[in-house]
């Protein structure tokens, strides 16, 4: 059998004996003992690839799992908001109570409260009834001593209590948690937030799901009847009225036609109010000391007024009876409906009234549409006649901001757009109606795509403003009453209308100071 070779240590036996004077070591020693030196200290190259393949991935591992925690904690500081939360969530399971103050219970159970305890079981919601109280009193001062009485954390008020509330602070602002909640103001109707915001003195403090607009209806039967253009939305109050004008306004019975229906005027000073908000008139100058009454522009709104009522193709209504009317009499006395009138400026509800009368009442039907009110040539996209609906808001004071903020977005909700029928608000236009207008073919696209008007700014507090117009409504019908019935000259009118109104602006002032 063959053998194998020397081992090494049998082979380091072969070497040299130790020489003394040499601290027992060899030359060949000493020689490789100052190689391993100077490799010490030569910089090392990459030796990691003579590791194991277990080893690197070890190693690697523990790398990738630092960077790992590393990157996560970086991410997490990136998509931390800026700014703490406005409002924190609702606690799921925690039971509170929800106090709202609104004019009627059942109403608002029915309306809004059963839909949100139904969203949310663990709140009980507790209706503080507040009857005429924040609406039609005009007395802010009642509904801030509710307020501070019953300590309701939803408000239901007037827009006019809505601004004098807003100015006292007794109002929680909205702004910054609907930007935390990306609420999405895009989905309803612009000018109502506009409005809301101009009340705000620039914030916002509540919504209004309602809102009011008029709009020209027009039968197309009679137009083609009498051979006159259709109406068109865009048009000035003088274009509309030598429109109206066409229409013959001396025939009897049957055979009488006007030329113009506006619903909601029934005095001539009304309607010329009307045309000159539409045209930028102010009744008080910038500074809020001076009544405007007797200007230039005035005395146009008025002229433009005064010769329908005073030539007859503007329709008239006459007082209505004391007492309750049935729905089928009143629709008999709009000359619109019954197909007299060429032209009605009226609202929404006026779209319900026709399908109303010709499906229920059996009225005689006609073919009608809708174009936007009169405008301002030089603003055709703002409306007038935009009046605000009710305001739901939030008492600064409440100690349930979340709860009741979560009750306004439902209140102002595409759910209860649609589960409530748009007339049962007489008539009112929901801010959702882009998604829940009625499907036919009639254009209901005016009620949305206006904006509302710009008014003066005008330095006054909201209650004086509202104590002038109180006043000075009554003092415009009898004047416009002395003119009609010959009386007076209308430049005679206005002149008294104009120290008569600054004597009211006067009172105005002096009953908010008390």
């Amino acid at each position: 059998m063959k053998r194998n070779g020397p081992e090494q240590w049998e082979k380091r036996l072969t070497e040299p004996p130790v020489m003394r004077g040499e601290a027992g070591f060899t030359e060949q020693l000493r020689r490789k003992v100052r190689e391993r030196v100077e490799v010490e200290q030569r910089p090392r190259k990459a030796g990691w690839v003579k590791w194991s393949p277990v080893l690197l991935m070890c190693v690697l591992s523990v790398f990738a799992l630092t960077k790992q925690e590393q990157l996560e904690g970086m991410i997490r500081q990136l998509s931390k908001p800026a700014n703490p939360a406005v409002l924190e969530p609702m606690e799921a399971e925690e039971e509170t109570t929800l106090k709202v103050a609104y004019f009627h219970e059942d109403t608002f159970m029915a309306d809004y409260g059963k839909a949100f305890t139904i969203r949310y079981p663990n709140v009980d919601v507790q209706v503080i009834p507040s009857g005429e109280v924040g609406w039609n009193t005009g007395d802010a001062q009642a509904l801030a001593e509710l307020i501070d009485k019953e300590n309701p954390d939803v408000l239901y008020m007037s827009p006019q209590m809505y601004a004098e509330l807003a100015k006292e602070g007794r109002l929680y602002p909205l702004d910054e948690v609907m930007r935390q909640d990306r609420y999405d103001l895009q989905a309803v109707y612009g000018g109502v937030t506009d409005e809301l915001r101009r009340l705000g003195g620039g914030k916002l403090y509540g919504v209004s799901p309602i809102y009011e607009m008029e709009a020209l209806y027009y039968n197309k039967d009679v137009f083609d009847r009498y051979g006159v253009p259709y109406p068109k939305s865009g048009m000035s109050w003088e274009e509309m009225l030598q429109l109206a004008a066409r229409f013959p306004a001396n025939g009897k019975g049957e055979e009488r036609m006007y030329g113009l229906a506006p619903s909601y005027y029934d005095d001539a000073s009304a309607l010329a109010a009307r045309i000159g908000k539409t045209q930028g008139l102010s009744l008080i100058d910038a500074e809020g000391k001076k009544a405007t009454v007797h200007t230039e522009g005035w005395n146009k709104a008025w002229e433009l007024a005064l010769d329908g009522y005073r030539k007859g193709y503007v329709f008239r209504p006459e007082p209505r009876p004391e007492g309750n009317i049935l729905m089928q009499d009143m629709l008999k006395t709009n000359p619109f409906v019954t197909g007299h009138a060429a032209m009605a400026l009226s609202g929404f509800s006026m779209s319900g009234n026709l399908k109303m009368a010709q499906n229920q009442y059996k009225i005689s039907p006609f073919t009608w549409d809708i174009v936007s009110e009169p405008v301002d040539p030089a603003r055709p996209d703002e409306s007038a006649s935009f009046t605000l609906g009710p305001v739901f808001a939030i008492n600064a004071k409440s100690d349930k901001l979340r709860t009741s903020w979560e009750m306004l977005k439902l209140i102002d909700s595409v759910e209860i757009a649609k589960k409530q029928n748009l007339s049962s608000f007489g008539g009112s236009l929901n801010v959702r109606l882009q998604t829940v207008k009625p499907d036919d073919a009639h254009n209901y696209a005016p009620f949305y795509t206006m904006k509302p008007a710009k008014t003066a700014d005008i330095p006054l507090h909201p209650r004086v403003l509202r104590k002038f117009n109180e006043a000075f409504a009554p003092l415009a019908a009898q004047q416009a009453k002395t003119i009609l019935e010959g009386r007076a000259k209308l430049d005679d009118a206005l002149r008294q209308l104009q120290d008569d109104a600054q004597q009211a602006l006067f009172g105005a002032m002096l009953d908010s100071r008390n």
